[in-house]
């Protein structure tokens, strides 16, 4: 099966394909939802004991579509997720037609998962890294009762190859990033959820540029932007 859906996958235009044992989920401490500091992710075997295999895809989005995120108000960022969101629904009805039964989820830690998957590393920045396509990724998750042959799961607290390299860091306008953790009380994205409160300086001024027009959804992306792994095509 697992050739069969890789097929279907080079159909479907995915750039990366990891299946992930749910099991080894247990293997690591939890972690805990950015939004809520009292809830963390469960593991997919919580969410459907009957899960066997972790499917993960991995839709690369170019640099230049970066920019596109916040000058273009994110439309050509939700495009993204609108295909990974169309492609998931398609290989959810795939599993089916196999005779096994799938879900789509958005329940589970999608960056543990793409690297329990074999489809990167931790980066500096927290985002997975991936060897070809950097962290310039979006992914999906699917859990299916289908018996698959798993990739070889990288270690969630083995970084990625980032040496001394420390460009996101120094970048980052809130100074959230250190030393592969990400401090979401200083990172501009939360502000567009309402995590933050408006009294922050930083968030302030993102909201002033939501109020002038100048940009309908807050986004940052320099910590991508200006990441070597990013830039190495």
């Amino acid at each position: 099966m697992r050739d069969r859906l890789s097929e279907q996958m080079t159909e479907m235009g995915i750039s990366l394909l990891g299946v992930a044992d749910p099991r080894l989920f247990e293997k690591y401490p939890r972690i805990r939802k950015p939004a809520e500091s009292e809830e963390y992710w469960p593991h997919p075997l919580e969410i459907w004991p009957e899960c066997r295999s972790v499917i993960v895809l991995g839709l690369h989005s170019r640099v230049e579509v970066l920019d596109a995120l916040v000058r273009m108000d994110n439309l050509l960022g939700s495009f993204y997720w609108e295909i990974l969101r169309h492609r998931e629904y398609r290989l959810r009805d795939w599993f089916r037609e196999q005779g096994c039964e799938a879900q789509i989820t958005d329940n589970v830690a999608v960056k543990r998962a793409a690297v329990l998957a074999g489809l990167g590393h931790p980066g500096r920045n927290t985002l997975v890294a991936h060897p070809e396509y950097g962290s310039n990724l979006r992914f999906g998750l699917l859990l299916t009762d289908a018996e698959m042959a798993f990739d070889e799961a990288n270690d969630p607290f083995e970084s990625a190859p980032c040496g001394d390299c420390r460009q996101c860091e120094e970048v980052c306008p809130g100074g959230a990033i250190s030393d592969y953790r990400v401090d979401f009380s200083r990172c501009i994205i939360p502000a567009a959820e309402g995590w933050l409160s408006d009294d922050d300086q930083m968030i302030r001024e993102a909201r002033q540029l939501q109020q002038r027009g100048e940009v309908l959804e807050i986004e940052c992306n320099l910590c991508q932007k200006t990441c070597p792994l990013n830039n190495a095509g």
